[in-house]
């Protein structure tokens, strides 16, 4: 019966605090910044244009923003919002911060972010110091993804018979312009607007291409099978051909 009644005292305790919890959250004023166009640093330093949005309980009915306690706008509809730019105030570091009011005439507060105001000169700089190692890295990558293929590749060429099916993968076919074989676009060929810069692994040549329709590709391969067909009726019979006909034939003379 003891341990009945301390379970029911515990549950009942967990269940007045969540309450408690629930009804505090609800009296709370959330502040959020954001930005909108500009720079921040991640370490409190921002320049440009930021938005102030907050948030609250159901009859939050006005809320003032301000920077450093003075009053830059208010809001009197849901979602309470302002937008302002770092430029209309001196630099420096700044709090930033809300005010709402409720339907039955009560005061909340919103949490406080303190940010360093800086330069437009500055912010380009601090932002150039972050984003030019990331085009670095990210140029040099596209840039061995291309190079190492074309030298590991260079000189192979592709032993695909004449007419053969073939598979031409995620990126596509296309025809190479310089022996008109179809072949498998390559992930690795180098994309410069609408075309490709990539190698035909047929003749070896690198011409600028794009992606065929299944139609054209399949064209491409009857075009070979005729090419193939034509190619061995013009071709002159070896000796051993010549000599193996010989006998046959004469199978046939009386001797």
């Amino acid at each position: 019966m003891k341990k009945l009644i301390a379970i029911a005292l515990a549950l009942t305790s967990i269940f007045l605090l969540t309450i408690s919890a629930l009804a505090q959250g609800e009296g709370e004023l959330l502040l959020n910044l954001s930005r909108d166009f500009g720079y921040s640093s991640g370490t409190g330093r921002i320049q440009g244009r930021f938005s102030m949005r907050v948030s609250g309980p159901e009859d939050l009915q006005r809320v003032v923003f301000l920077i450093d306690n003075q009053r830059i706008g208010e809001d009197l509809e849901a979602p309470f919002s302002l937008q302002f730019s770092t430029s209309d105030f001196r630099l420096g570091v700044h709090t930033i911060s809300a005010t709402g009011y409720t339907r039955d005439g009560s005061e909340l507060h919103s949490n406080e972010y303190r940010r360093e105001f800086v330069s437009s000169d500055e912010g380009m700089k601090s932002a150039f110091k972050i984003v030019l190692p990331i085009i670095g890295v990210t140029f040099s990558v596209i840039l061995l993804s291309f190079l190492l293929p074309v030298i590991g590749g260079r000189g192979k060429r592709s032993v695909v018979p004449l007419g053969a099916p073939r598979s031409y993968g995620l990126v596509g076919g296309t025809i190479c312009p310089k022996c008109s074989r179809p072949f498998g676009m390559h992930f690795w060929g180098l994309n410069l607007l609408t075309r490709k810069l990539d190698r035909c692994p047929h003749c070896g040549r690198w011409s600028m291409v794009q992606r065929a329709s299944l139609e054209a590709l399949k064209a491409a391969e009857a075009a070979e099978l005729e090419r193939a067909a034509a190619s061995q009726a013009q071709t002159p019979p070896t000796s051993e051909e010549t000599l193996q006909r010989e006998l046959d034939e004469s199978r046939y003379l009386d001797l």
